[in-house]
């Protein structure tokens, strides 16, 4: 029955029965408003008079004005990218016949806006939305200097192909584009998914304010805490088990979890002191206050097309998931049924079952709930997530069997391991920390990069008995590229990464050096390369994402020996983006991580394969079994 309403579904579309935004015409009836702005926090108002337009009288979807939007756009980029010594800036120009705008970036990239062909066209997509202080094609989100000297990684050379031009047709969309009274409007949806999203920052508005925020931060306090302690490195096998002993409702297991945060580390106690912060300036509790309400059939449409649109251009495995193109796809599984229905509880839980059962990537996912939504949506998981899932809690109870398995770092005779279950790096607010200024103050977190120059020191040691050093990537499901890509840098010394953009064709490989001693120099006392150690790398099955990645470069580097069992794939840089009714949602973007060989770009998606099966998981973390394994190999 699905199928046939959504069959009958599509003939309607097509045939233009389901109520649309009328075009450009004298009967389009603009009207404006002003609204507050708010980026991040209820703390952080950027202004108070802000236009948004809605036209016949549809008030649920806002429309902006690009000449406003220039304006938003320099303001975000800026508070986005607070890291760095470049400036991000951009200027607005009317062609002569008025009929196209060009917003230019500072480094003369631009976005065109042609009003009567329907079309975003982009010199360089990447380079658009590249954030300043970031090189072109660069995936960690690391700034490659702060406070004027070299920070983290320092790029030694690159081989990039640039992406073609790129034309994006909305009129294929139904997209509105309005030009009148010498304003030039377009769907504040489509303009945050082409200039916003790359970055990871969502427009969001509920009737009574517009917020500004990185997606992934725009959920419950209680989400924003789970991502947070998932990057911080703080869940450490102790941690984890203490907080299953914990009982009462889950705000009582909250308080709990944030008392023995708080009494862990420095780090514990900011992240327990920003989640109580949190619930006063919360932006996503403040959206959800807005009454609850149907969508109109103008937003309800609209929201159907821009999304195909966006995972049509955005979702990096369309080709591997065998999608010709988004709107036949929401057709052919019945999606469409409950993302065309006015209820837009039942157009979340479509994000979340398409996200989560049919994506399948375990980098999909449904984020938050639209403001309009009476429920919430449940996660609906699909036969490898839920695979992955069940795999992680079964390395996680086996290795809570063996004493010091789950340590940062431990040695046994000749022998160093080094664990990591999630790629992670201090923050302040929306920054990365300052390390080398931890460093001097002796400050220096426990994360990746803290725990690498930690163990570089033990392993270098004078009289340093180590002969062996172990990576245990065996159920790291990723986390931040920057650390996954100065982990490369410590093994490797000379490390590099490659990906392309299935948006844009655009390719890279980097090569880069870590400064893993942190004295902002980029040489041989920064890597394990070159000191006679044997270098291993152990994986399973839930060694994803960047968890994938890093063993891939270990592998074809010829310098490191895989133990374990294939690895999980993964190949693809989270996005995250939003719908035009305000739900957020996480899939497997256009940055393709890649492998290079002969010159040709391969996927990874399909995993690594190890040099050497270790077939029981409980050897795994049997660290003296492990070792005598190894002493076997030479």
């Amino acid at each position: 029955m699905k199928k046939l309403i959504a069959l009958l579904l599509c003939a309607c579309l097509a045939l233009g029965m389901v109520p649309a935004i009328a075009e450009n015409s004298t009967e389009t009836n603009v009207t404006s408003k002003t609204f507050t702005v708010y980026f991040a926090s209820l703390t952080e108002k950027w202004r108070e008079d802000f236009p948004v337009y809605f036209v016949n009288g549809a008030e649920d979807l806002p429309f902006m004005n690009l000449e406003d939007w220039k304006d938003l756009l320099v303001y975000t980029y800026k508070k986005a990218d607070g890291n760095g010594d470049k400036e991000y800036a951009l200027t607005y120009e009317v062609s002569e016949d008025g009929k196209t705008v060009t917003l230019t970036r500072e480094t003369g990239y631009n976005m065109i806006v042609d009003f009567e062909a329907g079309t975003f066209t982009f010199m360089d997509f990447v380079a658009f939305v590249q954030p300043a202080n970031l090189p072109y094609m660069e995936i960690g989100g690391s700034p490659e200097t702060m406070n004027g000297q070299p920070f983290l990684l320092q790029t030694k050379q690159e081989r990039n192909l640039y992406g073609e031009m790129t034309i994006v047709n909305l009129k294929d969309y139904d997209i509105p584009m309005i030009m009148q009274d010498g304003k030039y409007l377009l769907p504040m949806q489509t303009l945050s998914a082409f200039t916003l999203s790359d970055i990871g920052v969502g427009a969001y508005f509920n009737g009574q304010k517009l917020y500004l925020n990185q997606i992934s931060s725009m959920t419950s306090p209680a989400g924003a805490l789970e991502t947070t302690l998932a990057l911080s490195g703080l869940l450490t096998p102790d941690v984890m088990a203490k907080f299953q002993t914990f009982e009462g409702t889950q705000d009582e297991k909250i308080d709990q979890l944030l008392e023995l945060l708080s009494g862990i580390s420095d780090q514990g106690k900011k992240i327990a002191d920003d989640y109580k912060n949190n619930l006063e300036t919360s932006l996503y509790l403040d959206y959800l206050k807005a009454p609850k309400a149907p969508r109109s059939n103008e937003l309800t449409q609209y929201g159907f097309y821009e999304l195909a649109l966006e995972l049509d251009c955005f979702y990096g495995l369309k080709e591997a998931h065998n999608i010709e193109n988004f709107k036949e796809f929401f057709m052919q599984n019945a999606l469409a049924v409950n993302l065309l229905d006015p209820d837009a509880s039942k157009a979340d839980q479509a994000i979340a079952d398409m996200t989560g059962f049919w994506f399948d990537d375990s980098h999909s996912g449904f984020t938050s709930s639209s403001y309009f939504a009476a429920t919430p949506a449940s996660n609906n998981y699909g036969f490898d997530v839920t695979a992955a899932q069940t795999l992680g809690a079964n390395l996680a109870a086996l290795r809570a069997q063996y004493p010091h398995a789950g340590d940062a770092y431990y040695e046994v005779g000749d022998t160093a391991y080094i664990t990591f279950d999630q790629f992670a790096a201090t923050t302040n607010g929306d920054s990365i920390a300052d390390f080398y200024k931890l460093a001097e103050e002796g400050n220096l977190p426990m994360d990746t990069i803290g725990t690498i120059n930690y163990a570089h020191q033990q392993i270098t040691r004078e009289n340093s008995p180590i002969k062996n050093v172990v990576l245990d990537l065996s159920a790291n499901s990723g986390g931040m590229a920057f650390t996954a890509f100065f982990t490369l840098g410590w093994f490797l010394g000379d490390a590099n990464y490659s990906y392309r953009n299935t948006f844009t064709g655009a390719q890279t490989t980097r090569y880069f050096r870590a400064d893993v001693n942190l004295d902002h120099q980029f040489d041989e006392n920064d890597t394990l390369a070159g000191r006679g150690l044997n270098l291993y790398c152990l994986i399973s099955g839930r060694s994803f994402s960047c968890g994938n990645l890093v063993p891939w470069v270990l592998k074809s580097s010829g310098q490191v020996t895989l133990l374990g069992k294939t690895s999980g794939g993964g190949s693809c840089v989270v996005g995250s983006n939003t719908t035009a009714w305000g739900a957020s949602y996480q899939y497997s973007s256009a940055k393709r991580l890649s492998f290079v060989k002969n010159g040709s770009y391969y996927d990874v998606d399909q995993g690594v394969e190890p040099d050497h099966v270790i077939d029981n998981y409980a050897h795994f973390y049997d660290r003296e079994a492990l070792t005598e394994f190894i002493h076997g190999l030479y």
